[in-house]
Protein backbone atom coordinates (compact mmCIF):
# COMPACT_ATOMS: atom_id res chain seq x y z
CA UNK A 1 0.00 0.00 0.00
CA UNK A 2 1.43 3.33 -0.98
CA UNK A 3 1.89 5.95 1.65
CA UNK A 4 1.30 9.61 1.13
CA UNK A 5 4.42 11.78 1.22
CA UNK A 6 5.13 13.50 4.46
CA UNK A 7 4.20 17.15 4.70
CA UNK A 8 7.17 19.51 4.80
CA UNK A 9 7.96 20.85 8.24
CA UNK A 10 6.37 24.17 9.13
CA UNK A 11 8.80 27.05 8.81
CA UNK A 12 10.21 28.41 12.04
CA UNK A 13 9.53 31.95 13.16
CA UNK A 14 13.08 32.90 12.14
CA UNK A 15 12.54 31.40 8.68
CA UNK A 16 9.30 33.35 8.22
CA UNK A 17 10.96 36.55 9.35
CA UNK A 18 13.89 35.91 7.05
CA UNK A 19 11.53 35.52 4.11
CA UNK A 20 9.73 38.75 4.99
CA UNK A 21 13.00 40.60 5.55
CA UNK A 22 14.41 39.51 2.20
CA UNK A 23 11.20 40.57 0.47
CA UNK A 24 11.38 44.02 2.04
CA UNK A 25 15.09 44.31 1.31
CA UNK A 26 14.60 43.44 -2.37
CA UNK A 27 11.62 45.78 -2.74
CA UNK A 28 13.48 48.61 -0.99
CA UNK A 29 16.60 48.19 -3.13
CA UNK A 30 14.52 48.28 -6.33
CA UNK A 31 12.46 51.23 -5.09
CA UNK A 32 15.49 53.32 -4.11
CA UNK A 33 17.30 52.74 -7.38
CA UNK A 34 14.32 53.40 -9.63
CA UNK A 35 13.20 56.39 -7.58
CA UNK A 36 16.54 58.15 -7.94
CA UNK A 37 16.47 57.65 -11.71
CA UNK A 38 12.93 58.98 -11.93
CA UNK A 39 13.75 62.03 -9.80
CA UNK A 40 16.76 62.88 -11.94
CA UNK A 41 14.53 62.62 -14.99
CA UNK A 42 11.95 64.97 -13.47
CA UNK A 43 14.64 67.48 -12.55
CA UNK A 44 16.02 67.35 -16.09
CA UNK A 45 12.60 67.88 -17.64
CA UNK A 46 11.89 70.78 -15.29
CA UNK A 47 15.16 72.36 -16.39
CA UNK A 48 14.21 71.81 -20.04
CA UNK A 49 10.97 73.72 -19.42
CA UNK A 50 12.86 76.68 -17.99
CA UNK A 51 15.34 76.68 -20.89
CA UNK A 52 12.46 76.69 -23.37
CA UNK A 53 10.84 79.65 -21.62
CA UNK A 54 14.09 81.64 -21.65
CA UNK A 55 14.62 80.84 -25.30
CA UNK A 56 11.23 82.31 -26.29
CA UNK A 57 11.39 85.28 -23.93
CA UNK A 58 8.27 87.26 -23.09
CA UNK A 59 6.11 85.20 -25.45
CA UNK A 60 6.16 82.44 -22.82
CA UNK A 61 6.14 84.63 -19.74
CA UNK A 62 2.98 82.97 -18.44
CA UNK A 63 4.47 79.51 -18.80
CA UNK A 64 7.55 80.67 -16.89
CA UNK A 65 5.56 80.43 -13.66
CA UNK A 66 4.74 76.82 -14.48
CA UNK A 67 8.35 76.02 -15.36
CA UNK A 68 9.51 77.50 -12.06
CA UNK A 69 6.89 75.41 -10.25
CA UNK A 70 8.27 72.35 -12.02
CA UNK A 71 11.73 73.04 -10.60
CA UNK A 72 10.38 73.75 -7.13
CA UNK A 73 8.28 70.58 -7.26
CA UNK A 74 11.28 68.55 -8.37
CA UNK A 75 13.26 69.84 -5.38
CA UNK A 76 10.38 69.06 -3.02
CA UNK A 77 10.33 65.51 -4.37
CA UNK A 78 14.06 65.22 -3.67
CA UNK A 79 13.55 66.46 -0.11
CA UNK A 80 10.60 64.13 0.52
CA UNK A 81 12.54 61.20 -0.94
CA UNK A 82 15.44 61.95 1.42
CA UNK A 83 13.06 61.73 4.40
CA UNK A 84 11.77 58.37 3.13
CA UNK A 85 15.33 57.08 2.74
CA UNK A 86 16.13 58.18 6.29
CA UNK A 87 13.01 56.45 7.64
CA UNK A 88 13.80 53.19 5.82
CA UNK A 89 17.16 52.63 7.53
CA UNK A 90 16.01 52.08 11.15
CA UNK A 91 13.22 49.79 9.96
CA UNK A 92 15.64 47.61 8.02
CA UNK A 93 18.05 47.57 10.96
CA UNK A 94 15.20 46.53 13.25
CA UNK A 95 14.31 43.67 10.90
CA UNK A 96 17.89 42.43 11.01
CA UNK A 97 18.03 42.54 14.80
CA UNK A 98 14.65 40.84 15.10
CA UNK A 99 15.81 38.11 12.75
CA UNK A 100 18.91 37.54 14.87
CA UNK A 101 16.93 37.30 18.12
CA UNK A 102 14.32 35.00 16.55
CA UNK A 103 17.04 32.71 15.25
CA UNK A 104 18.61 32.45 18.73
CA UNK A 105 15.21 31.71 20.27
CA UNK A 106 14.46 28.97 17.74
CA UNK A 107 17.83 27.30 18.36
CA UNK A 108 17.50 27.38 22.15
CA UNK A 109 13.88 26.27 22.12
CA UNK A 110 14.67 23.29 19.88
CA UNK A 111 17.33 21.93 22.23
CA UNK A 112 16.36 18.66 23.96
CA UNK A 113 14.74 19.17 27.34
CA UNK A 114 17.47 17.10 28.97
CA UNK A 115 20.10 19.52 27.72
CA UNK A 116 18.14 22.55 28.83
CA UNK A 117 17.44 21.09 32.29
CA UNK A 118 21.16 20.58 32.92
CA UNK A 119 22.10 24.03 31.74
CA UNK A 120 20.02 26.64 33.60
CA UNK A 121 21.91 29.41 31.84
CA UNK A 122 20.27 28.37 28.57
CA UNK A 123 16.82 29.13 29.98
CA UNK A 124 18.06 32.52 31.10
CA UNK A 125 19.45 33.16 27.63
CA UNK A 126 16.12 32.18 26.11
CA UNK A 127 14.25 34.63 28.34
CA UNK A 128 16.75 37.37 27.55
CA UNK A 129 16.34 36.93 23.80
CA UNK A 130 12.57 36.92 24.19
CA UNK A 131 12.73 40.20 26.11
CA UNK A 132 14.98 41.69 23.45
CA UNK A 133 12.59 40.48 20.76
CA UNK A 134 9.68 42.22 22.49
CA UNK A 135 11.71 45.44 22.65
CA UNK A 136 12.59 45.11 18.95
CA UNK A 137 8.92 44.74 18.17
CA UNK A 138 8.11 48.09 19.75
CA UNK A 139 11.05 49.74 17.98
CA UNK A 140 9.88 48.27 14.67
CA UNK A 141 6.36 49.62 15.23
CA UNK A 142 7.75 53.10 15.81
CA UNK A 143 10.03 52.84 12.77
CA UNK A 144 7.09 51.61 10.69
CA UNK A 145 4.98 54.56 11.81
CA UNK A 146 7.71 57.03 10.82
CA UNK A 147 8.07 55.36 7.43
CA UNK A 148 4.32 55.52 6.84
CA UNK A 149 4.37 59.24 7.64
CA UNK A 150 7.30 59.82 5.28
CA UNK A 151 5.61 57.88 2.48
CA UNK A 152 2.35 59.80 3.03
CA UNK A 153 4.24 63.09 2.77
CA UNK A 154 5.88 61.88 -0.41
CA UNK A 155 2.47 61.01 -1.86
CA UNK A 156 1.24 64.53 -1.04
CA UNK A 157 4.21 66.11 -2.82
CA UNK A 158 3.59 63.94 -5.88
CA UNK A 159 -0.08 64.98 -5.89
CA UNK A 160 0.91 68.65 -5.68
CA UNK A 161 3.29 68.29 -8.61
CA UNK A 162 0.61 66.49 -10.61
CA UNK A 163 -1.63 69.52 -10.13
CA UNK A 164 1.15 71.77 -11.43
CA UNK A 165 1.61 69.49 -14.43
CA UNK A 166 -2.09 69.72 -15.30
CA UNK A 167 -1.84 73.52 -15.19
CA UNK A 168 1.23 73.32 -17.41
CA UNK A 169 -0.56 71.28 -20.02
CA UNK A 170 -3.48 73.72 -20.02
CA UNK A 171 -1.11 76.70 -20.28
CA UNK A 172 0.77 75.05 -23.15
CA UNK A 173 -2.46 74.61 -25.09
CA UNK A 174 -3.05 78.37 -24.97
CA UNK A 175 0.27 79.36 -26.52
CA UNK A 176 0.97 80.14 -30.16
CA UNK A 177 4.09 79.22 -32.07
CA UNK A 178 5.73 77.38 -29.16
CA UNK A 179 2.61 75.42 -28.31
CA UNK A 180 3.90 72.12 -29.69
CA UNK A 181 7.18 72.36 -27.79
CA UNK A 182 5.45 73.33 -24.56
CA UNK A 183 2.91 70.57 -24.98
CA UNK A 184 5.74 68.05 -25.38
CA UNK A 185 7.60 69.34 -22.33
CA UNK A 186 4.41 69.23 -20.28
CA UNK A 187 3.51 65.76 -21.51
CA UNK A 188 7.01 64.50 -20.70
CA UNK A 189 6.76 65.90 -17.19
CA UNK A 190 3.29 64.39 -16.76
CA UNK A 191 4.61 60.97 -17.77
CA UNK A 192 7.62 61.21 -15.45
CA UNK A 193 5.51 62.20 -12.44
CA UNK A 194 3.02 59.42 -13.20
CA UNK A 195 5.87 56.90 -13.15
CA UNK A 196 6.96 58.13 -9.72
CA UNK A 197 3.39 57.87 -8.45
CA UNK A 198 3.11 54.27 -9.69
CA UNK A 199 6.51 53.35 -8.27
CA UNK A 200 5.50 54.77 -4.92
CA UNK A 201 2.14 52.98 -5.01
CA UNK A 202 3.81 49.63 -5.62
CA UNK A 203 6.30 50.14 -2.81
CA UNK A 204 3.64 51.24 -0.30
CA UNK A 205 1.56 48.21 -1.25
CA UNK A 206 4.50 45.90 -0.67
CA UNK A 207 5.75 47.48 2.55
CA UNK A 208 2.28 47.52 4.14
CA UNK A 209 2.27 43.70 4.02
CA UNK A 210 5.15 43.52 6.48
CA UNK A 211 4.98 46.71 8.51
CA UNK A 212 4.08 46.06 12.15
Amino acid sequence: MSTSPESPPAPTSAARLRESFLGVADATFAFQGQLQRRLREIDRKALNAQVLVKRHGKDLAGYGVVAQSFREGAQQLQDAAAVVQKAIHPLMLGFMQTLRDSSHIDKLRDLPQAVRSHAPALQGALQRHRSELDARGEQSRLAGSRLRQALARFENVVAELEYVVVNGRIEAALKGDARAQLAQVSADMDNAVSQVRELLRQYVEHIEKVLP
